[in-house]
């Protein structure tokens, strides 16, 4: 059976998340199709921050930025 208290406590203490707004001259906003989720919805590229790690939501929009474009931010 599961132990609800352990459960909770085994929750990360933040939740946050970090998403990026990309622009062209043009004034355009890029999105990305999610492909974890069943509705395909477009979004800004990003997502959880990894709070356990001490991640930064800078470092999290750089790694999510990796993780879906596949480009490198520098």
């Amino acid at each position: 059976m599961l132990d609800y208290a352990a459960y909770i406590a085994g929750l990360p203490k933040v939740l946050a998340a970090a998403e990026v707004l990309f622009r062209d001259a043009d004034g355009r906003v890029l999105l990305v199709r999610t492909t974890y989720r069943e509705d395909g919805r477009w979004t800004l590229p990003g997502g959880g921050v990894e709070s356990d790690t001490g991640e930064s939501p800078r470092r999290a929009a750089r790694r999510e930025v990796r993780e879906e474009l596949g480009i490198g931010t520098g």
